[in-house]
Order: C-alpha cells, then structure tokens, then sequence
C-alpha cells in the first residue's frame, strides 16, 4: 500500500520549533513528506502549488488559513491538521462542506497554558513578587505572613475549556475547593472535574484566586465585569491567560489601584496594552506578552499523531466539528 502525501507548510523557524527530528521521523515512517525548506510563510494560490498532490497538510500560524484557492488547487486533499490554536476564520465554507477533516493543536497549547496559570496561582498566592520587589528595595526581612500555599484554597474557574478542564486537573493533588462557571457543564459533569458549579457573584465573593479561561466570544464579553471585581476578596489573585475581552479591564485597574488584590494578566484589552496603561505601572500587576502557550514541540508531536490517526482509518482525537466553532476559543 502506498503511502500518503503531507506537506508541511510552515515556514523553516516555526517549524523548528514545534516539529521535533522525532516527529519528523515518525511522520516520515508511514507518508511521503514535503517540506517547505524557506523561512517565509505561504499561502493562497503559491500554498496551493506546494500542496499539488497532497493528501494531507501541516499548517501553523501565519499559513492555517484553507482558502478557496487551496482548496480548488488541492482536489486531492483530505486533511488540514492546524499546528496552532484557534481555526475560526480560517476555514473557508466550502471546505466544510466537502468534508475535509480539520485538526487543531490547541489541546497542546492548552497544556502549557495550564501549565503557567498554575505558576501565577502558586506565585500569587505565596506573594513572590512583591516581597521580592521588597528585597530590592532594601527591605531587610519582609513580612512573609500573608503568603499562602495553594493547599485547600477555594479556586474560581471562569469556563470548562480545554485550559479550565487542564487547571482543574492540575489542582487535584492540592485538595482545593473549586467553584466553576461554565453554563454549559452539569453538575455530574462539574463533579468529574472535582468542581461545583457556582455563579459569578459567588465565585467573586468567595474564591481566593480567580483563575478566567473562557474563549472569546460575544457572550463573554466583559464576562467578569465591575460588580465582579467590588465582590472579590481583598487578598484575592486574579488571572487571565485567555482574551483581555473576556474582562471589563478599565474595571479591573480601578479595583487593583486600591491595592486591594493582585492580577498575573498575560492578555489585555487591547494588546499589547498602551504604553501609558496603569497596568505597565501598578506594583500588584505581573504582566505577561500573551506568552502562556508556547510553540513547543508538544504541537508538532500532536499534528503527527493526528494524521497518522487518520490515514491508519483511526478516529481524530481533536478534529474540529463545524457545528462547535460558535463555542470555541
């Protein structure tokens, strides 16, 4: 049986980055792969000249978009497997409607997102920033008695998303009390991430670290507003590492110019924020470039692992479903 044909469309410092010689190997072991060796993106039209014959592709940021002139280049293609994060808007109608299979690499990211947003909870709580703002500011032994471990504390997660399911997971071991908000999930299903559900009022009211990863849409927009932010605890940490619009941010600032909790933001709104922003300047802020999902290998590794899925007639693990896009990151 011959094998199939994957082009790797993205470009060569990008791919070094999230395809390791492993991967590629193992992508090599069951398709004939072409490479694009340039380190510029391409797509449209010269996308499609690269692809000719091409049963799969490889796709990251910067060349995920599947436009009509790939798509009508590109008779022979199967699937498009999306070594990045989001494929809303870059997939064109008529690709879902000839059913080419869509794979996205976000349960990837979501891990190393999860992975930082527990950093920022541990930090937060434990006060690392400020006492060691203190230290070099000259301060001799500071106060360590408000720092907190993370063992048993009430923990907000705002949305049961690839992120929130991974956060969850990741607190088990701390025996927290967590109080989710996802309109979405049951209370059976809150129960099988170790949560309940709670609304936002009382999340605000009685989480000591709230923790936001809710995808970006009009529903969440300045999901936690205002209101939210007065309610919350004096000592509380607030993080956001999904889209700065999920949060009324002028709302935010007023409550953290109080000094009354911390913020570990790795998104604003907008981004990057305005270099005159009171978020550059307020010492109970820790800002982050939108750094919380990395290109790692761990995408790469997933990518291979789809197609080899696919083209051994084994079911996706990650395919995208058209029907779900409206509730995702």
């Amino acid at each position: 049986m011959s094998k199939p044909n994957v082009g790797i469309v993205v470009r060569k410092s990008l791919r070094d980055r999230i395809l390791s010689d492993w991967d590629l190997e193992k992508l090599e072991s069951f398709a004939n792969v072409t490479i694009n060796d340039e380190d510029r993106d391409i797509v449209d039209e010269e996308a499609a000249e690269f692809l000719n014959g091409m049963d799969g592709a490889m796709t990251s940021w910067n060349s995920g978009d599947l436009s009509p002139a790939i798509l009508e280049g590109v008779p022979t293609l199967k699937i498009w497997a999306y070594g990045a994060g989001t494929v809303k808007g870059k997939i064109c109608d008529e690709a879902w409607e000839k059913d080419i299979v869509v794979t996205s690499a976000a349960p990837a990211i979501a891990d190393d997102v999860a992975e930082l947003t527990m950093g920022f909870m541990t930090m937060g709580l434990r006060r690392v920033f400020s006492h060691s703002r203190a230290m070099r500011e000259g301060e001799k032994k500071p106060d360590k008695t408000e720092s907190r471990s993370l063992y048993r504390r009430t923990i907000g997660v705002i949305s049961a998303s690839q992120v929130g399911q991974r956060v969850m997971r990741l607190l088990r071991p701390y025996q927290t009390r967590i109080l989710l908000y996802d309109p979405f999930v049951t209370p059976e299903r809150a129960e099988e991430f170790g949560a309940e559900l709670a609304d936002l009022e009382t999340i605000a009211r009685e989480a000591e670290v709230v923790t936001v990863h809710a995808p970006k849409l009009d529903a969440t927009y300045h999901l936690w507003d205002e209101t939210h932010f007065k309610l919350m605890r004096d000592d509380c940490v607030f993080i956001n590492t999904s889209r700065g619009a999920n949060i009324d941010e002028a709302a935010l600032i007023a409550e953290l110019q109080k000094g009354r909790f911390s913020a570990f933001l790795d998104v604003t709104d907008p981004e990057p924020p305005a270099m005159d922003s009171p978020l550059r300047r307020l010492p109970n802020v820790v800002l982050t470039p939108h750094c919380a999902g990395l290109q790692s290998y761990r995408i790469g590794a997933l990518v291979v692992e789809e197609l080899r899925r696919f083209f051994a007639n084994e079911d996706q693990l990650f395919q995208v479903k058209r029907e779900l896009l409206d509730r995702l990151a």
